[in-house]
């Protein structure tokens, strides 16, 4: 009765350490396969329940029978509630909390007190409403609710990737109740609550049901344009606490190597040397291309049409605000390269729909997700 004590211990306990890598940032140091965190999450309740289960039956044998000491059997009980707090409270409640309800915005005026000139904000707007959403106060919520021009709304940002990326945030037609799980290849995965579902930022798509969200355009300037094109906008306000402020801290140091081209966990495939690993580039995908834009290639032509697929994209490079916008154009002969946009997408002959603009996503992960990406030099 011992051994069958000992056995129930140890395999309860390795269970929760198995769960607690898979589904925090060590599953990634150790380079876990995608399949292995995205199954065991999709169990874990039944995981939890087998833990637990085993945890009781563990300790009560071991008291009865006297296999551990009094001291083994609580240090045992409290390595079982922390695999179960990192397997299910670390990263979603206590670490990285998502807003998607609740979230606070404040007007221009407000967080210009807070803001300098050359802050990194990332803008949604719908049907002129604008809001922008500081990069630097993204970095720990990773998820903010919003309804935008009339429309439900989500940003999310993964600062591995340093990819915002707007959703709708309805999922098959239900609400959702999206919160931050891990991370898998360098890229943000997020869970819906109500559904059970995952979702990987950087395709949209949920993993069990394969439903792709509707995504909103994003374009990425700094503070001092989203104040000239969009004064009447709000912002996401973020108030960090102690530990959050320790938490970005060490964000920005350990991100330092990885924006130069080294990644933070190896689960790249690395294997794609048209740009350096590091460089930032401008991408869009649709169906089943894409195209990265290098930063070199804005200095031929500050505005473009490229083809992706079968659908021809405009590009502009606005110097004046330095933010680069794409925009969804018709093959029906019009010289798009040479046509007037401004900032909002508007011409003479009307307005133009945007792009998914993925912007800043290094090299060497975009052509991890997007192998089949062309590249313009």
């Amino acid at each position: 009765m011992k051994k069958l004590a000992f056995l129930i211990a140890i395999i309860g306990l390795l269970i929760g350490v198995f769960g607690a890598i898979a589904l925090t940032e060590a599953g990634q140091i150790i380079n876990m396969p995608r399949d292995w965190v995205f199954a065991y999450f999709e169990y874990r309740q039944a995981f939890n329940l087998l833990i637990a289960v085993m945890a009781i039956v563990a300790i009560y044998l071991s008291i009865r029978f006297q296999v551990l000491s009094k001291k083994l059997n609580v240090l045992y009980a409290v390595g079982i509630v922390a695999c179960l707090f990192f397997i299910n409270i670390f990263a979603p409640e206590f670490w990285l909390r998502a807003q998607q309800y609740g979230a606070e915005f404040v007007n221009v005026e407000q967080a210009d007190s807070r803001l300098t000139d050359d802050t990194d904000v990332f803008v949604l707007e719908i049907n002129g409403d604008a809001r922008a959403y500081p990069r630097d106060w993204m970095q720990l919520p990773h998820i903010v609710g919003d309804t935008v021009g009339g429309q439900e709304t989500v940003m999310t940002y993964c600062a591995l990737s340093n990819l915002p990326v707007a959703f709708n945030p309805r999922l098959n037609g239900q609400e959702t109740d999206f919160r931050i799980i891990a991370q898998v290849n360098n890229n943000l995965i997020f869970t819906d609550r109500n559904s059970g579902e995952l979702i990987q930022q950087v395709t949209g798509t949920a993993e069990y049901s394969q439903t792709e969200l509707e995504q909103y355009p994003v374009q990425r300037m700094t503070w001092k344009a989203f104040k000239q094109l969009y004064p009447e906008g709000q912002v996401f306000s973020y108030e960090p606490n102690v530990f959050d402020e320790l938490t970005l801290k060490l964000f920005d140091s350990a991100l330092a190597p990885h924006y130069a081209g080294e990644p933070m966990f190896p689960t790249l495939s690395m294997n794609d040397d048209r740009l350096a690993t590091g460089e930032k580039i401008w991408g869009v995908n649709i169906g089943d291309e894409a195209i990265a834009i290098a930063k070199s290639h804005f200095k031929n032509a500050s505005q473009f049409v490229s083809l992706v697929g079968e659908q021809q994209v405009l590009f502009v490079h606005y110097t004046e605000f330095d933010t680069v916008a794409a925009y969804l154009v018709s093959d029906d002969g019009t010289d798009w390269a040479n046509v007037d946009i401004d900032p909002y997408g508007k011409y003479e002959g009307g307005k133009l729909s945007r792009a998914n603009l993925y912007s800043g996503m290094p090299w060497m992960i975009w052509s991890h997700w997007f192998p089949h990406t062309d590249v313009l030099l």
